[in-house]
């Protein structure tokens, strides 16, 4: 899931950089790479977040 984060970083690194008319499609990836960090970061940290037995 951080390889896929990455790559999504990557890309966005690459529109903004060499394909400036593509400004949306770099904005929409930032917007997703984003949330996907907070998704992962809420998977990771579950355990903690809800102690056993309150769920």
């Amino acid at each position: 899931m951080e390889f896929l984060l990455f790559c999504i970083i990557f890309v966005t690194a690459f529109l903004v950089a060499f394909k400036p008319q593509k400004q949306k499609l770099a904005h929409i990836l930032l917007v997703v790479s984003i949330l996907m960090s907070v998704f992962i970061w809420l998977v990771a940290t579950w355990g903690m977040l809800v102690p056993a037995g309150n769920l």
